[in-house]
């Protein structure tokens, strides 16, 4: 059991001096021991020692990586790698303008289709117009020059006529040709004007002749052999 210490008056007995700080937390050294500075000292230390060896370590891996590569570039055909790949760069620039020229083309030719559309469009429009209209449409092959004589053929398709009956209409040809329509061929015979008929309009397409005439000449025609030149000014 412990007892309350008592210090009496004028006794001799006096207190123990306090402890030293360093000595009672473990920081001062001892005869034996080793001090904290020395602890700290030595971490410093090894952690120079850790940076410096890693240093090392890292010129000594860059000096063989780039002698590697040299001995690389000296043993293997670098040069003409090299080459290559500047004969590919000049493809790769060559194909890039080629594409733009394409491009430009492209949009030109889109240009002339468009163009060529809106005429299409326009012809068949005149065309249903025509069709329309009360007076008689002719078509006319052959020079109107003599010894031409004009020989008249009524001539239908019978691709466009059956398509007419459904409803439908031809891809090609206009609706006109559903009915018999004269077609007038300049020629000196008959056999050179069926020739010249059914090379414009062949019986593989669908068109036949259900008559032939030839037609009275009207009007004077000047042969072109007997005309005479006028001296220019």
């Amino acid at each position: 059991m412990n007892r309350p210490l008592t210090i009496l008056a004028g006794s001799n007995n006096r207190l123990p001096p306090p402890p030293d700080n360093l000595q009672y937390w473990g920081l001062r050294t001892s005869p034996g021991g080793v001090g904290v500075g020395e602890g700290v000292i030595a971490i410093l230390e090894f952690g120079l020692f850790v940076f410096l060896a890693t240093a090392g370590i890292s010129v000594v891996v860059s000096l063989v990586a780039h002698v590697y590569s040299m001995v690389l570039e000296h043993t293997a055909d670098v040069s003409g790698l090299r080459q290559r790949l500047a004969r590919y760069a000049r493809i790769a620039s060559g194909l890039s303008e080629r594409v733009e020229a394409r491009k430009s083309t492209a949009a030109g030719a889109a240009t002339v289709l468009f163009s060529t559309q809106r005429q299409e469009a326009q012809l068949k429009k005149k065309v249903r117009e025509l069709e329309a209209s009360p007076h008689r449409f002719v078509r006319i092959l052959g020079h109107e020059l003599l010894p031409n004589r004009p020989f008249e053929f009524l001539v239908m398709n019978s691709s466009v006529s059956h398509q007419v009956k459904r409803g439908e209409r031809h891809a090609f040809f206009d609706s006109s040709w559903a009915r018999p329509v004269p077609v007038h061929v300049w020629a000196t015979n008959m056999e050179e004007a069926r020739a010249e008929f059914e090379r414009a309009f062949p019986r593989t397409l669908g068109f036949k002749i259900t008559h032939a005439q030839s037609l009275p000449t009207d009007v004077a025609l000047t042969d072109p052999a007997t005309m005479t030149l006028e001296a220019a000014p």
